[in-house]
């Protein structure tokens, strides 16, 4: 979750320009500062609030994304799990031609990620990497030892 924090303030930001906007355009009542037609322009915030409100609720939706997430390591590959309401399991299998050893980055949050993909690895500048490992452990160096003893038995 702390990794969408920023997106909150950037949230904020856009709800409150476009609520700014509606204000300062009087609204579409009967104190609008346009006529006729033109009385619609004010509706044009309301994108920027509800771009607004889904980069605020962005953290939440990746916390919940998180509990719904499986990890399972075998002898032969590594299997992340994302179960979901209506619709059937995102399954992302690592097999031992695309791994490599595991590589434990530490995040600014105190937090640890572990790398697996070669693709990531070669390439950290890489982005996404959300589909390229385990994120957000609190003890990276043990499950990169856990993995590495499991797939290199």
């Amino acid at each position: 979750m702390l990794r969408g924090m920023n997106s909150v303030v950037y949230g904020m930001t856009w709800s409150i320009l476009g609520a700014f906007w509606y204000h300062g355009s009087g609204g579409i009542g009967k104190y609008s500062a346009f006529e006729g037609w033109w009385r619609l322009v004010p509706l044009l915030s309301l994108p920027f609030i509800l771009a607004g409100l889904s980069f605020f609720f962005y953290p939440i939706r990746l916390g919940a994304r998180a509990r719904r997430t499986w990890y399972m390591v075998t002898n032969q590959r590594v299997f992340i799990a994302e179960t979901r309401q209506d619709k059937p399991l995102e399954l992302r299998v690592f097999a031992p031609a695309e791994m490599g050893s595991p590589q434990v980055v530490r995040r600014f949050d105190g937090l640890y990620d572990v790398i697996l993909t070669l693709r990531a690895q070669e390439n950290p500048h890489l982005k996404p990497r959300l589909d390229s490992g385990f994120f957000g452990l609190a003890d990276g160096e043990a499950a990169a030892g856990a993995i590495n003893t499991a797939t290199n038995p």
